[in-house]
């Protein structure tokens, strides 16, 4: 579905869709995936944009007022394969439960004081911006399909080779599927798998 044909409300509590949200959303290829999840689900347009080629679609965020936005959104566009709930990361997901698809755009920017309002977490990743990414990093792989993909958006606010390390030291197989330079920042998609004969 053309992204110019969806029907996006907006909520000055939620972060709107932007550059970052759009390069995603051009990055992930559903191919067969029946179940997708996507990790901090701000204004839905991602989600609902994946559950019109997905069977079922989960999204989560941490920030009630974009869960609010999400139902609205999915019930603007006649999507009802999108299920939303309350979670910090992966906190509120039974271990067991695996994905095919894999969606985070973390909060990515540094920022030296904790977040005082639910807008703030969309943005606020800690002392180097790379809090939320690291946290992802260490859980995504339990609730991953054996053949499924993971796509994380990340900016050079934070170092891509600290990633990189990262999902080497841990047998992943991943590539820079998409780019987009900005003024002060270029925003990368990584897609990530696990390494042959290295399934969960």
């Amino acid at each position: 579905m053309d992204l110019f044909e969806l029907i996006i409300a907006h909520d000055d509590r939620v972060y709107p869709p932007d550059e970052n949200s759009y390069l995603l959303i051009d990055s992930i290829s559903p191919n067969d995936s029946s179940k997708a999840l996507e990790i901090g689900v701000g204004s839905g347009i991602v989600s609902i944009n994946l559950a019109k080629k997905v069977d079922e679609v989960c999204g989560c965020d941490i920030n009630p007022f974009a869960l609010e936005l999400s139902k609205k959104n999915a019930s603007l566009n006649h999507i009802n394969n999108l299920y939303l709930f309350s979670s910090n990361l992966f906190s509120s997901i039974k271990i067991g439960t695996l994905f095919d698809i894999i969606v985070f755009n973390p909060p990515y920017l540094p920022v030296d004081s904790p977040p005082r309002k639910y807008i703030d977490l969309s943005y606020n990743g800690g002392i180097d911006g790379g809090e939320y990414i690291r946290k992802f990093l260490n859980y995504f792989g339990m609730y991953l399909s054996p053949n499924g993909r993971a796509y994380l958006l990340q900016s050079s606010l934070y170092p891509l080779e600290l990633t990189n390390k990262s999902l080497r030291l841990n047998h992943y197989d991943f590539e820079i599927i998409n780019s987009l330079k900005l003024d002060f920042e270029t925003l990368y998609v990584l897609e990530i798998r696990f390494a042959y004969n290295n399934t969960i």
